[in-house]
């Protein structure tokens, strides 16, 4: 077995949160060992209700001969606070982060390591992803757009001129990026009731406030994947874009990056009012709908008026729903 921790710096651990999805754990785990520059350390911190995902660890243990670092959560810690429990458990200079549903290419630490060795003071450098279907195939379109809204294209390759972009635009996506192990650690995840479904959000925008030096690679080293069923991103009841309209508009950011930041409340807003009108958060969801980043030429559209009927109708069932005496 591979030993667990090296203490010498330019040494990395991959932080592996599972919850219920043993077999594409199993492909995440084999994705890690498959590197040109095998990482020094996998954590897993298991959430699952059962016992599955300890036998798919035990069974990638067994057969590739390295050693995991394994922990059962019970009760679960739940997403934030088992990350952050992955983060305080790596002992290595360097960390990634890999969500169980997500994989990384074999390029990646090897490439995203080397970039310290060009800006040894970086706080994360990150590539491009692949957008995959739940069954692993690549959607190009869908790729293409993915990189493109989080400004991860040739305008924006090598060390970033505003440290901002990276965390008030998702450069630095919400996973398969490597960090300096002292900078996550400071920062972590807040609580899921601070920052609701955006936990990554926040912690990238936190992270860019308090640290400098970010590194975007410009050439693909993960592949997110739009998992069926299981990811937060897929829940009805996911709050993730109304999370990030309140955390964007609520932080102090310095001078320079309001059109940073009304560019991604813009592209935000449509989701942020639906998400607002779920939670049952209707007179959010109309501040979102009458605020200067929505438009009136976007109000106007069919797709925004349907849900403006919508919120209308909510409003008004809210209205004459019967007092409590």
């Amino acid at each position: 077995m591979v030993k667990r921790w090296d203490f010498m710096s330019n040494t990395i651990s991959v932080c592996v949160p599972a919850c219920n999805r043993p077999e594409l754990l199993r492909e995440a785990l084999l994705s890690c060992l498959a590197q040109t520059r095998r990482p020094d350390c996998i954590l897993v911190g298991d959430d699952s209700k059962d016992d599955a995902s300890e036998k798919v660890v035990r069974e990638v243990e067994q057969q590739s001969g390295f050693a995991i670092d394994y922990q059962r959560n019970t009760p679960p810690l739940r997403q934030n606070a088992n990350t952050n429990s992955l983060l305080l458990r790596a002992k290595t200079s360097h960390l990634m982060l890999l969500h169980d549903d997500d994989l990384l290419l074999p390029n990646a630490i090897e490439d995203l390591m080397a970039c310290w060795e060009e800006y040894p003071h970086l706080t994360a450098a990150y590539g491009k992803q692949y957008s995959i279907s739940h069954e692993g195939v690549i959607d190009e379109l869908a790729t293409e757009k993915l990189n493109s809204w989080f400004l991860r294209t040739d305008e924006y390759a090598r060390l970033q001129k505003n440290d901002y972009v990276a965390g008030i635009c998702q450069q630095l996506h919400n996973d398969g990026y490597v960090m300096r192990t002292e900078a996550a650690q400071a920062v972590l995840w807040r609580p899921q009731p601070e920052c609701g479904d955006a936990g990554d959000y926040d912690f990238g925008l936190r992270l860019c406030i308090n640290y400098r030096g970010f590194y975007f690679l410009n050439r693909f080293t993960a592949k997110y994947r739009n998992t069926a069923t299981g990811s937060i991103s897929t829940q009805g009841s996911n709050d993730a874009a109304f999370s990030i309209f309140k955390i964007l508009t609520q932080t102090q950011l310095p001078l320079g990056c309001e059109e940073l930041r009304a560019r991604q409340l813009s592209g935000l807003v449509p989701a942020a009012m639906m998400q607002a009108m779920w939670c049952g958060q209707i007179g959010q969801a109309w501040q979102i709908y009458l605020s200067p980043y929505f438009g009136r030429g976007r109000r106007m559209s069919l797709d925004n008026l349907r849900w403006l009927v919508k919120l209308t109708l909510k409003t008004i069932k809210l209205t004459l729903r019967p007092s409590k005496t």
